[in-house]
């Protein structure tokens, strides 16, 4: 594996009594090469704490943490890693440019490969006309760009991203999504966390959903996935809500596109279709209703919401999810 979390358990201790006051872990799975792995769990779950274990900002209170088959303090497993923080922060008065320089430099890139990297990274990330602009000057959308180049200066074998999409529009997550996509394409392997559910199931291959310090649940995106239709929408115009209601197919309810009943799966679409277009409705649309990646979260969460109670100390000898 790339990436091991083996029996891992970071404990939080009061500043004045050092008595435990919350619990990481603990924590036993790994990431396998080639893959996007993406982890999820609500705010304070305690995934940027997991990351920053991982690339040696913290040190476990037990367990160990492999990278490549050496500790992940290692300097030569450093050099591998690309690592994109949740809220990175940069040399305000370097330009785009400078800054990736500086970082090429920090890796033992010399200035004239660490230059084409720049060029390149900024090219792709969508900021080659902001190289000469200062960071000072950057938008939010704009760091997290100019954040995700920098994590690939090295050309990492490991990519590390944690919250890469958050503040970038429409077309900056799309763009994101293409990059972390290639890096795959390419044999890199891509371990991130985001809220953004949507984008975790377009790209990822497994995940694993954290609550409260512990993994509740790892498994492949297209197993969470059920493909199995759960109702139909249909979408009509040319006829009134109460009209549609009236008709007792399923549950109706009004859209922009117009109004959308929703019917069982076992639905005969046949003679629904009939139905409509004798009290003159006009088919829009049909199409079927799929669990996605934020159905089964919460669903998956839905029966752990309520906090949990447990002492700090006895949450360490707590079952484990592994892989």
């Amino acid at each position: 594996m790339i990436l091991r979390f083996e029996s891992v358990t970071k404990v939080f201790r009061s500043s004045l009594t050092l008595k435990p006051t919350h619990t990481i872990g603990p924590l036993t799975f790994g990431i396998e090469p080639g893959e996007i792995f993406g982890y999820l769990g609500p705010n304070g779950a305690g995934k940027t704490t997991t990351i920053k274990m991982a690339v040696g900002l913290l040190k476990p209170s037990k367990g160990r943490i492999s990278c490549f088959g050496k500790d992940v303090t290692c300097m030569d497993v450093r050099s591998r890693i690309g690592f994109l923080p949740e809220h990175p922060y940069f040399y305000q008065h370097l330009t785009a440019s400078e800054l990736l320089e500086f970082y090429g430099g920090l890796f033992g890139l010399g200035f004239e490969e660490a230059r084409r990297r720049a060029v390149h990274l900024l090219d792709i990330t969508g900021l080659a006309k902001f190289g000469k602009r200062r960071i000072s000057k950057f938008s939010k959308g704009m760091l997290q760009r100019i954040g995700f180049a920098q994590a690939l200066m090295n050309d990492p074998d490991l990519v590390i991203l944690d919250e890469p999409l958050a503040g970038l529009d429409p077309v900056g997550r799309k763009q994101m999504r293409d990059l972390i996509l290639d890096l795959k394409q390419n044999g890199k392997t891509v371990f991130l966390s985001s809220h953004i559910l949507q984008d975790i199931e377009m790209i990822c291959d497994r995940v694993g959903i954290l609550w409260e310090g512990k993994i509740v649940k790892i498994a492949r995106v297209e197993e969470i996935l059920d493909q199995s239709i759960k109702g139909l929408d249909i979408c009509v115009e040319g006829i009134s809500i109460e009209s549609a209601a009236n008709l007792n197919l399923g549950k109706v309810r009004r859209t922009h596109d117009g109004i959308v009943i929703t019917c069982p799966a076992d639905t005969d679409t046949d003679i629904v279709i009939q139905r409509l277009m004798r009290q003159g409705a006009r088919i829009r649309s049909i199409l079927p209703q799929r669990q996605t990646l934020e159905d089964y979260f919460m669903a998956e969460i839905g029966d752990l919401r309520q906090p949990m109670r447990r002492d700090p100390e006895e949450s360490l000898a707590s079952s484990e999810v592994s892989i």
